[in-house]
């Protein structure tokens, strides 16, 4: 399905400034060969909105192809993990809330640390696999939607909530109206809704395009977030940059109106303004410096590929698109520590996934680390490695 509104501000104004063709689901992981041939790929055309400026994937897959059986475990990554703690920590000291709600809550990772907090919880998720686990480990953790019915069960069985929060699950929803009603709907009286989400500006500054997937639906600046809230009644009255997925934007709207805004919100606000972050023209120019990294990126690592051997590092969404983008069939393995992931086939070029184990016992010549947000931590992890690492942002390097 392709959407012809803006997710934000319902404009049909939206203006496409880059198109990636054909793409397998970024975390489309393949069982076996009989699988990979029957793997589908979709159109993956971005857009913004030349009202609001809100950035945009329009080709919506259901949510339930794309998050029933999901392999991003965010416990099992250490700087998630950190993450997290750390979030938990700043929901404590912020608002001492009695009761979080958070949806898209993956395995737990927020929800563990707030309990350690003696903070009662309830998680959503869509995913089977992953709320399964969730509920191994003790938590409180319901399988399905974030809307407005799910809202009402939750709130009859453990009173209204004084935060609701989505970290990194927000933009994934093609309709975020659903989800601030539901919000909307659960939250006490003076209650706060956080959320985490993947900021336009690192987007730009970073060229971060192996972050446009299918499951990463929309990219907010502070004011196209801001409008949208002001819409469903909330008022925004924090905001903060955050390193997360090689940079975020971390909310803070309250239903009290009377609620003053930190300063920090004029001032991002005021930033964005001066760079142009929501006009058309910042985003067409960004269209057209992406073609050519992927040229640069691609071209590079074929030449080398005719001598040497080559790994990549990284099975996340992200690979998916460098793997498929540059071609990379030449790839012998793909190393990655998830057993959600390890095992499998890549979307797309179908190569091997495999543990961190197999890297130290038969090491190629090069390795391209397609979690580059993370290569500093995975070269000293694997600081035995005598090779070459690659890294393609924000510029190609070789180390």
């Amino acid at each position: 399905m392709r959407r012809t509104t803006c997710r934000a501000c319902g404009d049909p104004s939206l203006e496409q400034f880059l198109d990636l063709g054909l793409m397998p689901l970024a975390g489309g992981f393949l069982a076996d060969p009989a699988e990979a041939r029957r793997e589908q790929r979709y159109p993956l055309p971005v857009h913004v909105c030349t009202a609001c400026g809100l950035v945009q994937i329009t080709e919506v897959i259901d949510p339930d192809v794309l998050f029933q059986e999901y392999s991003f475990a965010s416990s099992t990554i250490e700087p998630l993990v950190r993450h997290f703690e750390g979030y938990a920590k700043w929901l404590r000291d912020r608002f001492d809330p009695r009761f979080v709600v958070e949806f898209g809550c993956n395995d737990g990772v927020l929800l563990e640390p707030l309990d350690c907090m003696h903070v009662r919880t309830c998680g959503i998720d869509l995913s089977v696999n992953i709320t399964d686990h969730a509920r191994a480990n003790g938590l409180d953790v319901i399988t399905g939607r974030f809307d407005g019915p799910t809202a009402d069960v939750i709130r009859r069985r453990h009173g209204p909530a004084d935060v609701v929060t989505g970290s990194n699950a927000f933009a994934h929803n093609d309709a975020p109206d659903v989800l601030l009603e539901a919000a909307r709907r659960l939250l006490r009286p003076g209650g706060h809704l956080c959320l985490e989400v993947m900021y336009a500006r690192d987007l730009l500054e970073q060229l971060q395009w192996d972050t446009l997937y299918h499951e990463h639906l929309t990219f907010y600046s502070l004011k196209t977030l801001q409008g949208l809230l002001e819409r469903f009644g909330f008022t925004l009255v924090m905001a903060e940059r955050i390193p997360m997925h090689g940079g975020a934007l971390r909310v803070a709207a309250s239903l009290d109106g009377d609620q003053p805004a930190r300063p920090e919100v004029a001032e991002i606000l005021a930033e964005e303004s001066a760079m142009r972050l929501n006009d058309p023209a910042t985003w067409r120019a960004f269209g057209d410096r992406i073609g050519r990294k992927i040229e640069i990126v691609r071209d590079t690592l074929q030449s080398l590929s005719g001598g040497h051997r080559i790994w990549a590092y990284g099975a996340a969404g992200k690979a998916t698109l460098w793997v498929n983008a540059c071609a990379m069939d030449y790839l012998e393995a793909v190393v990655d520590a998830s057993p959600l992931r390890a095992g499998k086939l890549m979307p797309g070029t179908h190569t091997p996934i495999v543990f961190p184990e197999r890297l130290r016992a038969d090491p190629p010549d090069y390795v391209f680390v397609t979690a580059w947000n993370y290569a500093s931590l995975i070269r000293a992890k694997e600081e035995w490695f005598p090779g070459v690492w690659v890294t393609p942002l924000p510029d190609l390097r070789m180390f």
